[in-house]
């Protein structure tokens, strides 16, 4: 019974471990996500507001630019954007998700929209790429989450007390037929 009980604790606690080792994985990355290089004085200058960022990403957009991509990102291991050609411009701020500015982006061409995110980090603003990170800064992993941690425990819910219907009438079995 103890050996039961204890399965069942664990299995229990399967989603809330699974999501400490996903916030341990995402704080960790977070140490070394950052080229120190992308963080001079020059730069913190040159980024220092999020309008800044947003008028520099419209023109690297603009001329498919990834080493203006890279330095607005700031990365390590900068994520290349989708080509776009000369028709993005940059529309509007579309959201504010604390720590994130969303600016929306349309290419006029194909109406195709695209949205970055901006953060500030280390003294000037950068654009977060729709990545780990994002999702779990962002809060928007719990969207996620959730949901398959409530099918978890529902099914686990349903597991248990099966087990526990069976063993009940395992012993009313046992007791009435010997």
């Amino acid at each position: 019974m103890k050996k039961t009980l204890l399965l069942i604790l664990l299995a229990t606690s399967l989603p809330l471990v699974v999501a400490g080792v996903f916030t341990l994985a995402v704080k960790l990355h977070g140490l070394v996500r950052y080229d120190a290089a992308y963080f001079t004085a020059p730069y913190l200058e040159r980024y220092k507001t999020p309008s800044d960022v947003a008028i520099a990403l419209e023109s690297a957009l603009q001329n498919d630019d990834q080493a203006l991509v890279a330095e607005l990102q700031g990365l390590r291991r900068p994520v290349r954007f989708e080509k776009t050609g000369g028709g993005v411009i940059l529309v509007m701020l579309w959201a504010r998700d604390e720590p994130y500015l969303s600016y929306l982006y349309i290419d006029l061409r194909d109406l195709h929209r695209q949205t970055h995110y901006l953060e500030q980090v280390n003294g000037r603003w950068v654009v977060s790429p729709a990545d780990i990170h994002y999702y779990f800064y962002s809060g928007r992993w719990k969207s996620v989450f959730l949901p398959i941690a409530i099918v978890w425990w529902l099914l686990e819910l349903v597991t248990v007390v099966m087990w526990v219907v069976f063993t009940v009438a395992a012993r009313v079995r046992a007791e009435r037929y010997g």
